[in-house]
């Protein structure tokens, strides 16, 4: 069976239903619940539209509804109920979701307790590592780790929170929308111009005129993203040691550009322009002090 996500097709889920089981064996007979601190219809709430879902219990409109009153006030379901739900289809969902199932189930939103994460992300690792999947630490949150999946020997996603500049923030999670839903030539052109966009944004946030001099002396206008990064790196990154770090910058806001006018656009382009985008966000973020944990 295969998935589709936007234009491109996933190919058949890696993780076996082997491995699913093993874990999901292991996650129910320890003293680790899967929610963690939190209610279970609050843990769903953070992967699944509960409102959204139906219910089991037609006295109820969603199941949000028929999960807090079968769990959180009667408690007459099974405590491993979630796995072999149909509609949440945990034990055969596509990869990515039960990956994020496991990385949300030791965030530590959810499992303070850091001696228990890294307890479970152990005995998750152990038994991905048969299909090529592993758990890594990707970030901090008040110095407990923050975790996200990545295939055995292949780079991991470096940050997966916030950076707490709420419309760039906000933006990243547009593009990451429109790029899993985008069709045609036009959404991937789109999906160009908001790179701009979000490259202008985090610009604006870190720019400042007195620090950063820009390039060739020329005033940068609200809207020049590529002189307020060429800027900002120039001073934040001097020396040629560095110089990757301001290719870098200098391509994204290329990348991005060209999109817009790229009228056979298509997902590996539209795709390789988010990611660019997107690492110059987290290099500002590196650079303006917002990101402070573990790399």
């Amino acid at each position: 069976m295969c998935y589709r996500r936007g234009a491109i097709e996933l190919e058949k889920n890696a993780i076996s239903e082997a491995t699913r089981r093993a874990i999901v064996d292991e996650l129910c007979a320890g003293d680790a619940f899967w929610p963690g601190r939190l209610r279970e219809d609050e843990f769903l709430a953070r992967m699944f539209d509960l409102t959204s879902m139906p219910s089991r219990d037609y006295r109820f409109r969603n199941a949000g509804g028929d999960i807090r009153q079968h769990r959180n006030d009667w408690h007459d379901w099974d405590d491993d109920w979630v796995f072999y739900d149909e509609r949440f289809n945990i034990l055969r969902s596509p990869d990515d979701v039960f990956l994020q199932f496991l990385v949300e189930t030791v965030h530590p939103v959810v499992r303070p307790n850091t001696d228990v994460a890294l307890r479970l992300v152990s005995m998750y690792n152990q038994h991905l590592a048969a299909d090529g999947w592993q758990l890594v630490e990707v970030s901090r949150i008040s110095g407990r780790p923050v975790f996200a999946a990545s295939k055995a020997g292949a780079r991991s996603v470096v940050f997966e929170e916030p950076t707490g500049w709420q419309k760039v923030d906000r933006q990243l999670q547009e593009i990451r929308a429109r790029l899993d839903a985008a069709k045609t030539e036009e959404d991937f052109q789109t999906i160009g111009l908001l790179c701009r966009e979000v490259l202008i944004s985090a610009a604006q946030a870190v720019f400042d005129p007195a620090r950063h001099p820009t390039l060739d002396g020329v005033r940068a206008s609200d809207t020049d993203a590529k002189r307020m990064l060429e800027a900002i790196i120039e001073v934040e990154l001097r020396g040629g040691a560095n110089e990757e770090a301001r290719t870098q910058a200098r391509a994204a806001v290329r990348l991005a550009v060209a999109l817009q006018h790229d009228r056979s656009a298509d997902f590996r382009s539209a795709a390789l322009t988010a990611e660019a985008a997107s690492s110059v966000v987290n290099l500002l973020a590196v650079l303006s002090g917002r990101r402070r944990g573990s790399i």
